[in-house]
């Protein structure tokens, strides 16, 4: 059960920043559904840490538990409530629907707080498995009820956006949520409200709804991210799509590990510390993982000399660092990534290398009387002239600016690989060097204000 817990409680913590995150990075008018979003997620967390609490809880703990069962079963009432209320809010008859589930929520929940063994009337603590004696009262039936009503009102508030869409997104998203909702609707109706009525032990698996509902809140979460359904900051999502990442990673990290445990050990389960120590290292992992992939790309781009890696080359060149363009800098990268043995830029009476090259900038004079290919950036020198076998260069291209007039040009030397560049890899070489050419004109321009 140790096990479980853990995975319950880090499905909490995905599921209470889910929540957080839809609510604080909504716009204005959006936020009274994300609202409902929150305090849903808020009640299911709430809900999934007591359920948690209560399976790893030893005999001693038995004269407080009943506090824990009683907001374990008082949290998950206002759940699916809130998420209907979601769902239907900019609706009337939603509104109505959802202030009237509300309503009958809040007697349930007064009810059972005044009396808990209308819900359930014992509780076993054992070192093995943890359970709950479900009281057969008419209350509990009433209490199982209002679920199995409340569930098909979700569904069909789903089916309505559904069937009779305002956009083509909210059709998409709805299909989305119903999916994921309709998976841990199920489980949970089924685990924790029909099976332990039927068999008073079978409460050992009330940790499946709560494990169950991580899926709602996933499927909830890339319906709104992929089909827009709030408008939310681009840095609230970038920051929690990696937390959504990185917990789902831990999950199935854990989960595999107990499976082949078990299957080395003959069915023993791995021991607390075992576990922790475990979690503790893929979430390290996962934290290093940007570190990891960033040095995976630039060791790829660094060493693949028969082509050019120009995902990498624009994400470095098309992010100055906060001195701005350093065109120094520039042409080191380039003739690292490029993969070429010198790259040169110059601009007006400056010259920039990569290297030790002996090009000067009175050069420029003897480029300028070139002419580029047709519709091209590259230069058509006459490769037998004594002025051209000077230089020893590969290639040269003309820098424009946004008006389409050249202002430099780009120098380069012989290809690392020593052969013919392919023509695809040249196509890439041309979206590079106007990407620089875009860069340097931003600076010049800047300056020139």
């Amino acid at each position: 059960m140790q096990l479980i817990a853990i995975l319950l409680i880090t499905v909490a913590i995905l599921t209470f920043l889910s929540g957080i995150v839809v609510f604080a990075g909504s716009i204005k008018g959006k936020r009274a559904r994300s609202f409902w979003f929150l305090l849903s997620t808020t009640f299911a967390t709430v809900w999934i840490i007591s359920t948690a609490l209560f399976l790893v809880a030893g005999p001693e703990k038995e004269a407080c538990i009943s506090n824990l069962v009683n907001i374990m079963y008082g949290s998950a009432i206002f759940i699916v409530v809130c998420l209907l209320g979601y769902i239907s809010w900019k609706q009337k008859f939603g509104k109505l629907v959802t202030l009237c589930f509300l309503a009958l929520g809040i007697a349930l929940e007064v009810a059972f707080l005044i009396d808990p063994s209308q819900i359930y009337t014992g509780i076993s603590l054992t070192n093995a498995d943890n359970s709950i004696v479900i009281s057969h009262s008419t209350f509990y039936l009433i209490y199982a009820a209002f679920f199995c009503s409340l569930v098909p009102a979700v569904v069909l508030s789903l089916g309505m956006r559904i069937f009779h869409p305002t956009t083509e997104n909210q059709k998409k998203s709805s299909i989305v949520m119903l999916i994921g909702f309709l998976f841990s609707g199920a489980v949970s109706l089924v685990f924790n409200l029909i099976l332990p009525i039927i068999s008073p032990w079978t409460t050992e698996f009330i940790w499946a709804g709560p494990l169950a509902a991580s899926t709602t809140i996933i499927t909830f979460y890339y319906a709104i991210l992929r089909y827009r359904v709030l408008d939310l900051s681009s840095r609230w999502l970038k920051a929690f799509s990696y937390i959504v990442v990185a917990a789902s990673t831990a999950v199935v990290y854990i989960i595999i590990f107990a499976i082949i445990f078990a299957a080395l050990f003959r069915g023993a389960t791995p021991s607390m510390e075992v576990i922790i120590l475990n979690f503790v290292m893929v979430l390290i992992l996962i934290s290093l993982f940007p570190a990891i992939s960033e040095l995976s790309t630039y060791m790829r781009s660094l060493i693949s000399t028969q082509q050019i890696d120009m995902v990498y080359i624009l994400k470095k060149i098309g992010k100055p660092s906060q001195r701005g363009v350093n065109i120094r800098e520039i042409v080191r990268f380039l003739a690292e990534h490029a993969h070429f043995g010198y790259v040169g830029i110059i601009v007006g009476d400056q010259i920039y290398n990569s290297s030790a090259h002996k090009v000067s900038a009175d050069c420029a004079n003897y480029l300028d009387t070139l002419k580029p290919e047709p519709g091209k950036i590259w230069l058509s020198p006459d490769e037998n002239s004594e002025d051209w076998q000077k230089l020893n260069l590969y290639a040269v291209a003309q820098l424009k600016d946004g008006g389409g007039k050249v202002y430099g040009y780009m120098l380069l030397g012989d290809p690392a690989n020593k052969g013919i560049i392919p023509r695809r890899e040249i196509i890439k070489l041309e979206t590079v060097i106007n990407l620089v050419a875009m860069s340097i004109d931003s600076k010049i321009s800047k300056k020139a204000k």
